[in-house]
């Protein structure tokens, strides 16, 4: 029973860190078990409605891992004092280290990764690292969500006077909406709790950067992320064909594609199987 003049919880008084142990623990139980269990059929000759059991334990662990990290990114930022100190950032660079898993998102999901930058080989920014690394994943994962196998995303840079302009757009199902275009995008994002566009948009709102879903010029639908020239001084680099000279870290460089392809794999693990429409009514 409450007591007379106790203050409102807030979020500081949430226990994340126990919360977020005793669930990511049971998920690893989870996931252990589920690779113990595939391992047992394939040695036993399991039948094949055993198999599916467990390779829809295996996808169900991972849509939840997935919302947990959400959930804890969410309550991370809530619990911020200050926005980030933003440092500069090569978004070229981000977004090749993206299309380097092409090859694997082509082989999982028949998809095509296309970049398009417009001509430039640097966009240095003002970011925070891991919100644009969240923030590009999210975007990247929603599009690899709305498409078919033999679908393509593409993703564009563009600059203007003011601001750059990232736009990762797909041919897939398109925003929700009336008729076929609806049951397309509700079989396709089925089982997600609409999280990770709350969290693009406040990776935006701590980076100062601008974000707008809007259905694609012909088809499907394209996000459009757009930042401020800031990261070359005041009014940006204004410079293009100027080279910069420096010493690449080599080692940072492998730590944060191996970072990002980890980060998709999880990602990728998620992605539904999708069957005969009239089988997942």
């Amino acid at each position: 029973m409450e007591q007379k003049g106790s203050e409102k919880l807030s979020v500081q008084d949430i226990p994340q860190r126990e919360v977020e142990n005793a669930c990511f623990h049971a998920l690893g139980l989870i996931g252990r078990n589920c690779e113990y269990l595939d391992q047992h059929l394939a040695h036993a000759g399991g039948d094949e409605k055993s198999r599916r059991a467990v390779a829809d334990i295996s996808a169900s662990a991972a849509q939840l891992d997935r919302t947990m990290n959400e959930v804890m990114s969410l309550l991370e930022f809530l619990r911020a004092d200050e926005d980030p100190k933003l440092a500069p950032l090569d978004i070229c660079e981000l977004m090749a280290q993206v299309a380097a898993q092409s090859d694997m998102i082509r082989a999982q999901l028949g998809v095509e990764l296309e970049l398009d930058f417009g001509g430039w080989t640097t966009c240095r920014v003002l970011a925070e690292q891991d919100d644009a690394e969240l923030l590009f994943l999210h975007l990247l994962s929603n599009a690899l969500r709305a498409c078919s196998p033999g679908g393509k995303i593409r993703i564009g840079l563009r600059r203007s006077d003011a601001f750059w302009q990232l736009t990762i757009a797909d041919n897939g199902c398109g925003l929700p909406g009336e008729g076929q275009a609806w049951i397309e995008n509700r079989r396709r994002f089925l089982g997600s709790a609409r999280l990770g566009l709350l969290l693009c948009r406040e990776c935006c709102r701590r980076m100062q950067w601008g974000l707008q879903v809007e259905r694609g010029p012909v088809q499907g639908t394209q996000a459009v992320v757009t930042i401020p020239l800031s990261a070359g001084g005041p009014k940006g680099d204004k410079e293009p064909d100027r080279a910069e000279l420096h010493s690449p870290d080599s080692l940072a460089a492998e730590q944060r594609q191996y970072r990002l392809r980890a980060m998709l794999v999880r990602e990728l693990k998620t992605m539904p199987e999708l069957g005969d429409p009239e089988e997942d009514e």
